[in-house]
């Protein structure tokens, strides 16, 4: 059997080798192997069979110090914490003047902070009043300015602090960045949008955020991140993260731990699968998962009960598997591979807004009346040749597009839309309008863009909130007169 830090562990619990010849395992692995995953895995396994002499004190004051991973120097200094709290002080002093990677500076602070006697406390002030007088790009002298920063908690010092080492970092390492912080001078909004173009620094940025105890907003798009560390510790601030426009192929199930995340913005990704843990995000309100590879949802989404919008435009979805969430207003459901207006989301009789532009559908169901709060429908791009009189009840619905179907004639139903503000019947077959489209009283921009008209009913001239009138590539020879009338009177807008 080959040397592992499982392998040793496993035979020190079966007894088949004692603790200190485990130990010297262990360390000879640590000093000795090229393998960065055996050094790290072997410093756990230290932290877990409570290794706390002098000789391990001395190892990871060494590593801690002068290692060259920082992966095993932040590794180190957790098992510092944890074993050696009492003895960590001068160590962490140290590497809190020496050490450059955020990673290890934030365990390091951490640490100041846990050992939290009078020593421990002057270090972290005096950093501060480093970044203070030395570094006031920063603002912190408003803050010192407000409030004696020597009778603030040790836990506050130290989180002040890992707030100012985030910025000094990311601008040592990206130049400018967007950021916003709070009076009391910690991190709010972060802009890392398109700061990364390798994709490789940000990977793991995911899992120091929780570190940032009151970022509410962190934007991390155009940065070709191809995939995300697992995130270990909870999160209850962030309640934007916009990973949008990047390379992930898939989402880690350690996304359940941002427990306050209202609004997750994934569009324009490589997705193919979505992690169940999704569904544990009971505060999301917004899910943006437009433009990826999904071919199904997991059915888990139904218990976010909070949801309000869910984008699912331009995947790879021909039905609809989960059983919607009642609290959904708005569902865009565009450029996937629909035949039918999925049945499940009649239960969404809050709908707002919903999308079916871009699928195969060549008809609507009666039960469109359903959506009685609908103000959007967007139906664009499909094969539509006929339209229930149904369509007709939809007493809220302002907006509605049909542009490119197969569509010749409108039911007399419509007339009741007494809300709608935009109708587009741009790329049909229509050869007539009906007169009674002038009862269409709120009407503001009406697009018969690319259809067979010759002529227009004169009823038109009572839509007195006409503002737009599209009839380019048409049939007609000139502009209707009463149109060049209407057009003076209330100022619109014709395109010919």
């Amino acid at each position: 059997m080959p040397l592992t830090p499982k392998a040793i562990y496993q035979d020190l619990k079966n007894k088949e080798l004692d603790f200190n010849s485990a130990l010297e395992l262990l360390i000879t692995l640590i000093e000795n192997t090229d393998n960065l995953d055996t050094r790290v895995e072997s410093l756990k396994i230290l932290e877990k069979i409570q290794a706390k002499d002098e000789k391990i004190f001395k190892l990871l004051e060494n590593l801690l110090i002068s290692d060259l991973n920082k992966n095993v120097r932040n590794t180190a200094a957790l098992l510092m914490q944890t074993n050696f709290l009492e003895r960590a002080l001068e160590p962490m002093n140290w590497a809190l003047e020496h050490e450059r990677e955020l990673i290890c500076l934030i365990t390091i602070i951490s640490t100041l902070s846990k050992i939290n006697n009078l020593k421990s406390r002057s270090i972290l002030i005096e950093k501060l009043n480093y970044f203070a007088h030395q570094e006031n790009k920063y603002n912190l002298k408003n803050i010192f300015s407000r409030k004696n920063i020597e009778r603030l908690k040790t836990h506050d010092l130290a989180e002040l602090l890992i707030n100012y080492y985030f910025i000094k970092l990311l601008k040592a390492k990206f130049g400018f960045i967007n950021y916003k912080f709070n009076n009391n001078g910690y991190i709010t909004q972060l802009d890392l949008t398109n700061v990364d173009p390798q994709g490789i620094y940000l990977t793991n940025f995911l899992n120091l955020i929780s570190n940032l105890r009151q970022l509410r907003e962190l934007d991390l798009r155009f940065n070709n991140l191809i995939e995300l560390s697992e995130i270990s510790n909870e999160s209850n601030s962030i309640i934007s993260l916009d990973l949008s426009y990047n390379k992930l192929i898939n989402i880690p199930d350690s996304i359940e731990k941002l427990k306050s995340l209202k609004e997750l913005n994934l569009k324009s990704n490589r997705l193919r699968t979505l992690p169940g843990s999704l569904s544990s995000l009971l505060s999301l309100q917004i899910l943006n998962l437009r433009n990826n590879i999904l071919t199904k949802i997991p059915k888990s989404i139904k218990l976010l009960e909070n949801l309000k919008t869910l984008n699912l435009h331009g995947n790879k979805l021909n039905s609809i598997e989960f059983e919607m969430n009642s609290s959904i207003t708005g569902l865009e459901l565009g450029w996937n591979n629909f035949l039918e207006i999925p049945p499940n989301i009649r239960i969404l009789t809050s709908l707002e807004r919903l999308g079916m532009s871009g699928n195969k559908l060549k008809k609507l169901p009666k039960w469109i009346s359903l959506f009685q709060s609908l103000k959007v429908l967007d139906l664009y791009d499909n094969k539509l040749n006929k339209l229930p009189t149904s369509l007709g009840n939809l007493n809220s619905l302002e907006i509605l597009i049909l542009r490119n179907n197969h569509l010749n004639y409108l039911p007399e139903s419509l007339k009741d839309l007494k809300n709608l503000k935009i109708l587009n019947l741009s790329w049909n077959n229509f050869s007539f309008i009906p007169e009674w489209l002038g009862e269409l009283s709120s009407l503001e921009e009406l697009n018969l863009w690319g259809n067979q008209l010759e002529a227009l009913p004169e009823s038109i001239s009572e839509l007195s909130n006409l503002k737009t009138l599209d009839i380019s590539f048409n049939r007609f020879k000139q502009i209707p007169p009463f149109l060049k009338e209407l057009e003076r009177k209330i100022d619109l807008i014709i395109k010919f």
